[in-house]
Formats: structure tokens, C-alpha cells, sequence
């Protein structure tokens, strides 16, 4: 059975696709890890309207968080490169 989304719900874009393909192989996941990338509002004062949040979910082990203050429609993958292996989780 072939699922479509509920009316008025968009598909993710294609470079959300590639944002975290992007993330699995810089970080070199496997397929029971989850990444999640969620574009938020952000209210802080001098910061743009629009932030990526990148999520890492591992079946064992703890969760990882990084926040890019861009949409996600503008990050590319050598920033989210350069924000992964310069801020990894310890």
C-alpha cells in the first residue's frame, strides 16, 4: 500500500533528502540511526527567522543536537561538514 500525505501536508524537499544522506555518511551511521533535520522558528533577537535543527537518534546511546541559525534550504553540505566534525558530541 502506497501512502500519500495528508492533504495540505508538503513532501519533504529534495535537499532535506540530501541534508541527511549528507549526515549519515559524515558521521558515519547506520541504518537503526535516525536523523532528523526540522527547520524551526526561531525567536532570539538578531538571529534569522528560520533555523535547521540535526538530530542524530541511535538505538543505543545518546541523542545529538546541532542548530544551523539558516533555513534549511540554504545550508550546504561543506557548512553542515564544517558544523558536525567541528562542534562533535563528545
Amino acid at each position: 500500500m502506497y501512502l500519500e500525505p495528508r492533504p495540505g501536508i508538503a513532501w519533504p524537499s529534495p535537499h532535506l533528502r540530501e541534508l541527511k544522506d549528507a549526515v549519515r555518511a559524515l558521521l558515519g551511521l547506520d541504518d537503526d540511526t535516525a536523523v532528523i533535520i526540522r527547520q524551526l522558528i526561531c525567536g532570539e533577537v538578531g538571529r534569522p527567522s528560520l533555523e535547521t535543527v540535526v538530530g542524530v537518534l541511535p538505538m543505543d546511546g545518546e541523542a545529538h543536537r546541532w542548530t544551523l541559525h539558516r533555513p534549511a534550504e540554504q545550508i550546504t553540505e561543506n557548512e553542515l561538514r564544517t558544523t558536525l566534525l567541528d562542534h562533535r558530541p563528545s
